[in-house]
Formats: C-alpha cells, sequence, structure tokens
C-alpha cells in the first residue's frame, strides 16, 4: 500500500477565518524561533553552521516561507518599530501625563506639600527630556539580542514580544538609563524643589525618602515599554501593515 504524501496547509491559501489564520501564523514563527536555539549553540568544530543550516532547512521541511533568521529579524524590527514609537509619542504633547498608564505621581508624603505641584511638572520635563537617548538605549539592546533571546518572544498574545523582552531586559535597561536621567533631572532642576520638600516633609517627623533618580528611571523604562506593547499590537492586529515585507510575510 502505498503511503499517503503529508498535507502542508497554508495559512495564508486556507479558507479558515481570518484570527485562526493568523494564529497558525504564529505558530509557525514560534517553531522557527525555536530551531534557532539550536543555531545559537556554541560553534564548535563547525557545528554552530551545521545548526543553522539544520534550522533553516528544518523551516522549509515545515513548510514555512521563512528562515530562523528572518524570524529573529522579524523580532529585532517589531521591537525597533516600538522603541521609535515610544520615542515620538513620549516626546509631544503632554508626553508621559497624556496616559494614565504613564503619568507619574509624588509619594503622598509629598503630594499635599506646597510646592509639590513644582516638583511634579520638573519631573515630567526631566522625563521627556531623557527619552530620545533612552530610546537609542533600548535599540542597542534590541540589537545585541542573542538567537536563543528569541525562542521566548512569540505566543499567542497581542504583546508577549514586548512582555518578553521587558521580563528578559528591563533591569538592565533600567541600570543603563540611570545616567541619562540623573542628567536630565538635573538639567530641569528638580532638586530645587524636591530639597524644601524633603525638609518640610522631615519637619513632621516622617522618615520617607523619595530616590528620585530610581523613580525616574523606572517610570521611563516602563512607559517605553508601555508605548512598544501598544505598537506591537496595532502590527499583528494589521498584519504588518505599514510595516517591512518582511513583517507583513511573518504576521
Amino acid at each position: 500500500m502505498q503511503t499517503p504524501s503529508p498535507v502542508i496547509v497554508s495559512a495564508k491559501n486556507s479558507n479558515l477565518p481570518e484570527d485562526t489564520m493568523r494564529a497558525s501564523r504564529f505558530s509557525l514563527f514560534a517553531a522557527a524561533l525555536l530551531a534557532v536555539i539550536f543555531a545559537a549553540l556554541p560553534a564548535e568544530a563547525g557545528w554552530g553552521d551545521i545548526a543553522k543550516q539544520a534550522a533553516d532547512e528544518g523551516s522549509k521541511a515545515a513548510g514555512l516561507s521563512y528562515t530562523p533568521s528572518e524570524a529573529m529579524a522579524g523580532v529585532k524590527e517589531v521591537l525597533t518599530l516600538g522603541s521609535d514609537y515610544g520615542v515620538s509619542t513620549l516626546t509631544s504633547g503632554d508626553g508621559f501625563s497624556a496616559n494614565a498608564a504613564t503619568a507619574l505621581s509624588l509619594p503622598d508624603s509629598l503630594s499635599g506639600l506646597s510646592g509639590s505641584s513644582s516638583l511634579l511638572s520638573a519631573l515630567n520635563s526631566a522625563a521627556m527630556d531623557a527619552v530620545p537617548e533612552t530610546g537609542g538605549i533600548f535599540n542597542q539592546v534590541i540589537q545585541g539580542l542573542s538567537l536563543a533571546d528569541a525562542s521566548s518572544m512569540f505566543g499567542s498574545g497581542s504583546t508577549s514580544i514586548t512582555d518578553a523582552f521587558a521580563a528578559s531586559s528591563r533591569d538592565t535597561l533600567k541600570s543603563m538609563v540611570k545616567p541619562v536621567v540623573e542628567k536630565s533631572a538635573a538639567a530641569a532642576g528638580v532638586d530645587t524643589y524636591l530639597t524644601p520638600l524633603n525638609a518640610a516633609m522631615q519637619a513632621t517627623g516622617s522618615t520617607t525618602t523619595f530616590d528620585v533618580t530610581d523613580y525616574l528611571s523606572g517610570k521611563v523604562v516602563d512607559g517605553m515599554l508601555y508605548y512598544m506593547g501598544v505598537k506591537e499590537e496595532s502590527l499583528r492586529s494589521t498584519g504588518g501593515a505599514g510595516a517591512s515585507a518582511l513583517l507583513q510575510k511573518l504576521f
């Protein structure tokens, strides 16, 4: 008896609903990225090149229209587009205060004191001023991602790439951004407003301290990650419309 040939269904050419087709493409994308793990193994005695070749051949055998290296390029493009979107959004209009998800606030011990509104305004200015250089730091970290890093960056969630990037890189990003924030806080005159407020707070017997650099660094990084997620969700929902031909193929 002749063994029937395997049938490979193309998500792009099937009659399945669009949501199902998109989920299928994401699953295939994830499969390609899992193959990338093997390509990222140490290249001793030529095994690295062999593994990469095997991963690419495996993706073709699975009926994929792209290779693991293309999938990795897609991950970096999604994150870079998100980073650029974060910079443009957070440096225009009201910046951080334009959205409740990114808005800055003061500790309760400071917010009720006279002059707290001036401090909050200075913090917002410092955060906005830190964003352009922060965007460069984000893109540096994104371009430094390894093939293995990408293996967990695809899933069924609408922001799974951004979420995985945040989980693996947020602490590093915050540490790298701190010197930038210190510089922008000094330029915005944050200490001019914070020093008398701290004195007034301590006069009430409060021992609370407000670490401006740590707080602002966290808010700048989280603000960028928030808008990166917004951009990723948009790219996924439109099948990469307006982006590169690669992303349109992958999504």
